[in-house]
């Protein structure tokens, strides 16, 4: 059985509480649901003094502003799911997480900062001391890639490339006061340090611009079984059409690697009809793409080919919504 480590808990009431009470100890973290940190902390791969409990915070809101769907980060998944302001894709992503009991515990900030993940590196200290440990925790090797350079560990959050291809922001807290950053500027290819906040700071909304008519979007998740697990590929598309021509097409690939894929060079597909042989190119250009590695289960061979897949048949259901 593995033990919980000792810790100090401290109780915040509000966002700015949380924020001083995580700078005045000298290793904290925050916890919200604490539906990924706690099995982490069970396998040492963190080791805080101080625990800033954010539950005190209650559940917080999604809420209209203008333009903008406004989601505070303390908003479980399950409410997330449900919620009618709620696009369809993201509703859609929430509702792919675990099962439902992690779903209403687990938050929407705490799947936008879910550290990255590896079949190496999500082991208890046993398991990564018998291997010789890993670059991310203890060691100096990655033993994804056979080298000692550069971590790989991937990011795999479903809700994540839903709100990448919605161009979502969030707000963080930090000693300076508040700061509003792009989510496609907060993940880096780098899965011992993927993100690109300062420490302490505090995730408190995500704001995801409300969509327009002719919206439409998708979510599609790999994984071993139909709950519980982590994805081992999600693919997120969004567009907007008129008819069935789109206006605008996004396309992001998750848990492939540390950083989530935006899909490039969609654009010849906009402004005309969405044909079959468009949806094939498109789908190969996505296979093109993406490079999954063995951080998580699954051949990364068969993963890139489902992303193919997963793309066409999402953009299929898409245009035929018409």
């Amino acid at each position: 059985m593995l033990r919980m480590p000792a810790f100090r808990y401290v109780h915040a009431r509000s966002w700015t509480e949380a924020r001083d009470l995580w700078h005045g100890a000298s290793a904290a973290m925050y916890v919200a649901g604490g539906t990924d940190l706690l099995p982490n902390l069970k396998h040492e791969l963190f080791r805080p003094e101080v625990l800033v409990g954010l539950s005190g915070l209650g559940r917080g809101t999604v809420r209209a502003d203008g333009s903008t769907i406004v989601i505070d980060a303390n908003v479980t998944l399950d409410a997330l799911a449900r919620d009618p302001l709620t696009p369809a894709p993201l509703a859609q992503a929430a509702g792919l997480v675990a099962g439902p009991q992690i779903r209403r515990m687990g938050t929407i900030g705490g799947n936008v900062l879910l550290d990255t993940r590896c079949l190496f590196y999500n082991q208890s200290r046993f398991w990564r001391q018998a291997l010789g440990h890993c670059l991310k925790a203890e060691g100096d090797w990655c033993h994804v890639i056979g080298g000692p350079k550069t971590c790989v560990a991937a990011q795999s959050s479903d809700c994540v490339p839903v709100l990448l291809a919605m161009d979502a922001a969030i707000v963080l807290m930090g000693p300076s006061g508040r700061r509003e950053l792009k989510l496609r500027e907060l993940y880096r290819f780098n899965g011992m340090d993927h993100l690109t906040i300062e420490k302490g700071e505090l995730l408190t909304e995500v704001r995801v611009p409300r969509p327009v008519a002719g919206f439409r979007g998708q979510y599609r998740k790999l994984r071993m079984r139909g709950s519980i697990d982590f994805p081992q590929l999600g693919v997120a598309v969004t567009a907007v059409f008129d008819g069935d021509v789109p206006t605008s097409l996004d396309i992001v690939v998750g848990a492939a690697n540390p950083q989530p894929k935006p899909v490039r060079k969609l654009e010849p597909y906009l402004g005309q009809p969405l044909t079959e042989d468009a949806v094939e190119a498109i789908a190969a250009l996505v296979v093109k793409q993406t490079r999954p590695n063995e951080a998580v289960q699954g051949d990364p061979q068969w993963r890139r080919g489902v992303a193919g897949i997963y793309a066409a048949r999402s953009l299929r259901e898409l245009r035929d919504q018409a």
